[in-house]
């Protein structure tokens, strides 16, 4: 770049107005083009104009000015460090969350409790509790409400070693509350965080796919070891298990996590929690998408739920009738549930893998090209239509059990593989429905918003389950 010695003093001529101000810059001509480079910021923080400037150095102005220093702008190294962040602490809290969730029902069969009244309880606890703790959330912060879901969950699996009712009945209350932490809050800190620190919103989708993936790997590895745990220290050894990971992960939380809020959390003027769970409503009344996004959600959890209850029961009553050499029955004749439920898992973990490429699959099918729009991020079209297709086909396959022969040979094997592969379409649709709520909701107050969007729907399901 040249620029000859007359057009730079006509640049930085101090103009008749400024000539008689004590402390007017001078300028002295660089002595090489390379040195002249670096004059741009210096030129813009002295107050004086070059129009002839390279536009690079106008970019690089504009970055110091508007984020401050160069390490502050987002990079692919602080994005892979913002990643760790969160997935480390994500993956300490799925093991000890599958830890327990793979002897939960022969827990409580052991106890000579009903199963059905306990998990129910737990249901109606999450499902009444869950506006107030979202509005709660939001105002409380998503850190402090991570810290908080860590110590109630150590609290509920201490309780559950015990075989008293009371403990029990207080375990499944508390237990509906963490449900719906672990299901909004962590999300809602991620979502937040990801767009306070300025990253792109196509590497969010990158993000949920990793929180499925790392979430249905350490289910995987909680299956073998929650099945090593129980032959070692008996039923309770995986609840044990679970203790220990979850104090992991809440001295994650604390020591390397930093709170971010919803809308009101550092507002000047607080408003109560009533106030907040109104404006949420209004949010949803507002946005027909929103609630329909919520509708969906109920729905889908519900059958989730229907699917964590049921399958135990369902594959032990067909494992009856099935050869001692059908791939998932243990040397007793009974089915392996923890080596299963590591299956389900790992079958999860492929679907999050191919949720991405799913995605573009999709996209190109109904012309939409990569299912990126130009500067506003993923295109939910292509998404939507992904998630559609998983819920139809998940609806199929939780039928297949009902259209089997409880005394045939083959009903464990052939409800095994339909069992596998919903896991697989819950692998793909997880991470879109993260998706789909990250481009619908306000960051600010998506957790108050998901929850009152999806309770009514849960409400109705748990009255008729």
């Amino acid at each position: 770049m040249k620029i000859s010695l007359v057009d730079l003093q006509t640049a930085v001529s101090p103009s008749e107005e400024d000539a008689g101000f004590p402390g007017t810059p001078t300028f002295s001509p660089p002595d090489s083009d390379d040195e002249f480079v670096m004059m741009g910021p210096i030129s813009k923080a002295s107050g004086l104009s070059i129009p002839c400037l390279d536009a690079s150095i106008i970019s690089q102005d504009y970055h110091l000015s508007e984020h401050g220093e160069d390490d502050d702008y987002p990079t692919e190294s602080s994005f892979n460090f913002f990643r760790l962040q969160y997935l480390i602490v994500y993956m300490a809290i799925m093991l000890a969350d599958g830890l327990q969730g793979t002897h939960l029902y022969v827990l409580y069969e052991g106890y000579g409790y009903s199963v059905a009244s306990l998990y129910c309880l737990g249901f109606v606890s999450g499902a009444f509790s869950s506006p107030f703790i979202g509005a709660f959330v939001d105002k409380f912060g998503r850190k402090r409400a991570a810290a908080l879901y860590c110590v109630l969950e150590m609290i509920i699996n201490q309780m559950e070693q015990h075989p008293m009712l009371i403990g029990l009945i207080a375990a499944r209350v508390i237990g509906g509350v963490t449900t719906n932490l672990l299901g909004s809050c962590f999300e809602a800190w991620l979502v937040t965080e990801h767009r306070n620190r300025k990253f792109d919103e196509e590497s969010l989708e990158l993000l949920m796919r990793d929180s499925s993936i790392i979430s249905n790997s350490a289910a995987i590895f909680s299956g073998f070891l929650a099945h090593a745990l129980a032959e070692f220290l008996g039923p309770v050894g995986p609840f044990q298990g679970a203790v220990a990971t979850t104090s992991i992960a809440l001295t994650l939380v604390l020591s390397i996590w930093t709170e971010n809020y919803g809308s009101s959390g550092n507002d000047e003027v607080e408003m109560s929690i009533f106030s907040h769970m109104r404006g949420a409503f209004e949010t949803i009344k507002n946005d027909s998408r929103i609630l329909r996004i919520g509708i969906i959600q109920g729905l889908a959890e519900g059958a989730l739920q229907t699917f964590v209850f049921l399958w135990s029961p369902a594959l032990r009553t067909f494992a009856t009738y099935a050869p001692s050499t059908a791939l998932g029955i243990d040397s007793q004749g009974e089915p392996a549930y923890g080596l299963i439920f590591g299956s389900f898992m790992a079958s999860a973990v492929f679907g999050g893998f191919i949720a991405p490429i799913m995605r573009k699959i999709v996209s190109s099918v109904l012309c939409h090209g990569d299912g990126i729009l130009a500067g506003q991020g993923l295109d939910p079209v292509p998404v939507s239509v992904m998630t559609s297709l998983c819920y139809g086909i998940g609806s199929i396959l939780l039928f297949v059990p009902c259209m089997l022969k409880e005394d045939s040979n083959l009903s464990f094997s052939v409800c095994l593989a339909a069992f596998v592969l919903f896991e697989l379409f819950v692998g793909i649709y997880v991470p879109s429905e993260g998706v789909l709520r990250s481009i619908y909701m306000p960051s600010e107050a998506i957790f108050g918003i998901r929850n009152r969007a999806s309770i009514n729907v849960q409400q109705d399901w748990f009255s008729s389950f």
